[in-house]
């Protein structure tokens, strides 16, 4: 049974009203305990915060549960491989930004993790790498 490290941009269109499908989803798989996080999302989760009262909510409510996997030194040096290998693809297809080539990283050194998000970034590192991911429909512009 596979495990989701959700994307920043799933915990982020969670808090949404326009999109209750994705909040429905993420309620059934942390129920399930089968949504894990890594140090790279949490910052940017926890960036959103605009008080050290709702850091701490937001840190013991949705992150805290979770299962967590490890930014590793293997895993930060194949961020770099991907990024160098998309770059010798096609000119551009590195130009993703740097924390999802550390997420998918550290998804991808885990067999039973599936990538899971809103970025279409993610796609094409997945299209490199070959690791599963899971990409949800458009929000609109800039997702």
């Amino acid at each position: 049974m596979p495990r989701y490290l959700a994307d920043t941009s799933i915990w982020s269109w969670a808090n949404k009203r326009e999109r209750p499908d994705i909040t429905a989803k993420l309620a059934v798989r942390v129920a399930g305990d089968d949504v894990v996080t890594c140090v790279p999302v949490a910052l940017e989760v926890m960036h959103r915060a605009d008080s050290t009262a709702r850091y701490a909510q937001l840190y013991r409510d949705l992150l805290d549960p979770l299962d967590w996997l490890a930014l590793t030194e293997e895993a930060t040096w194949r961020a770099m491989d991907v990024q160098q290998g998309l770059a010798a693809r096609s000119d551009g297809a590195h130009r993703r930004p740097p924390i999802d080539f550390f997420i998918a990283a550290i998804a991808e050194l885990h067999d039973d993790i599936v990538l899971w998000a809103f970025d279409s970034d993610y796609g094409v590192i997945a299209s490199f790498t070959g690791q599963p991911v899971e990409l949800e429909a458009s929000t609109g512009p800039g997702h």
